[in-house]
C-alpha cells in the first residue's frame, strides 16, 4: 500500500499547484478557494473549485490518475464518511460516500458514492440527487448487514413529511449495485407504515405506492423494474 499512496501525494501536490496558479487572481478577489478532501485509508482525494459558495468545478484524484466530476457542480460538501468492508484475508474494499447541498437550504441533496476496490484494482464512482427529511433520518438509522447501504430516491415534490423510496445498494467485488435485502425492507415496511400514520399521510397514493414497493421488494419481486426509479447513477469505472 505505500507504494500505491505515495504517487497519490504526488498527484495531489501537483494538482493543487495547477488549480493554485490558474485560479490565483480571482482568490485574491475573495470569490474563489480551493478546498482538499481526503478519504482516510485509502489513497483518493476530492479537489474542487469553489466560487460564490459553490462548486465550480471538481477534479478526483486516484491512483490511476485525476478525474473531473460534474455532478456536483452547484453544490457544496456538508459531510462525507468512509466505511471499511472485510474481504476475506485480502485487502478491505472502501466506499467513499459524500454528500452535497444547495445553498438554499431546500432538502435535496446529492451524494457521490466512490467505491475503491484495491485488490481489483478498480475505483467505481456513481452519484445522484436524494433527500433529507424526516422519514430519511429516520430510516438511516437502521442496523444493516455489513456491506449494505441505503439510498433514499430523489423527488423533487417531497417535503419534510414525504416517504420517499429507499432502496438497498452494495457493494461486492464486482462493484456498486441495487440488490433488494429482503430482511432490511422486512424492518423497513413497519417502520414506514408508522411513520405515516404519525404523519397522517398513510392514506395518500403515493405513500400507498411506496409501500407496496416496500412490500415486493421484501417479497424479492418486480426488482428490475423498481431499480428504474433508482436515481443513483454510475458515472464512471476506473481500472489500472
Amino acid at each position: 500500500m505505500r507504494r500505491e499512496i505515495l504517487p497519490v501525494k504526488k498527484a495531489l501536490l501537483s494538482i493543487f499547484v495547477v488549480f493554485f496558479f490558474l485560479f490565483m487572481p480571482l482568490a485574491e478577489t475573495g470569490a474563489w478557494a480551493l478546498t482538499v478532501t481526503t478519504a482516510k485509508k485509502c489513497p483518493l482525494y476530492l479537489v474542487a473549485d469553489v466560487k460564490n459558495g459553490v462548486i465550480a468545478q471538481a477534479h478526483l484524484g486516484t491512483p490511476a490518475g485525476s478525474y473531473p466530476i460534474k455532478t456536483i457542480e452547484g453544490y457544496l460538501l456538508s459531510r462525507h464518511e468512509i466505511f471499511t468492508l472485510k474481504n476475506k484475508g485480502q485487502s478491505p474494499r472502501y466506499l467513499w460516500r459524500l454528500h452535497f447541498v444547495k445553498g438554499d437550504s431546500s432538502n435535496e441533496t446529492m451524494q457521490l458514492w466512490i467505491a475503491y476496490l484495491p485488490n481489483e484494482q478498480i475505483i467505481e464512482v456513481a452519484s445522484g440527487k436524494t433527500i433529507n427529511n424526516d422519514w430519511t433520518r429516520i430510516v438511516s438509522k437502521l442496523p444493516l448487514p455489513e456491506g449494505v447501504f441505503l439510498f433514499p430516491s430523489y423527488d423533487p415534490l417531497a417535503g419534510e413529511q414525504a416517504l420517499p423510496c429507499v432502496f438497498t445498494i452494495i457493494l461486492s467485488q464486482k462493484g456498486l449495485s441495487f440488490a433488494p435485502m429482503p430482511k432490511v425492507y422486512e424492518q423497513i415496511i413497519p417502520l414506514a407504515i408508522t411513520f405515516a400514520q404519525s404523519k397522517d399521510i398513510f392514506e395518500q397514493e403515493k405513500v400507498q405506492r411506496t409501500i407496496g414497493i416496500f412490500t415486493q421488494l421484501a417479497q424479492g419481486e418486480n426488482a428490475d423494474n423498481i431499480a428504474k426509479t433508482l436515481s443513483l447513477k454510475k458515472d464512471f469505472k476506473i481500472t489500472w
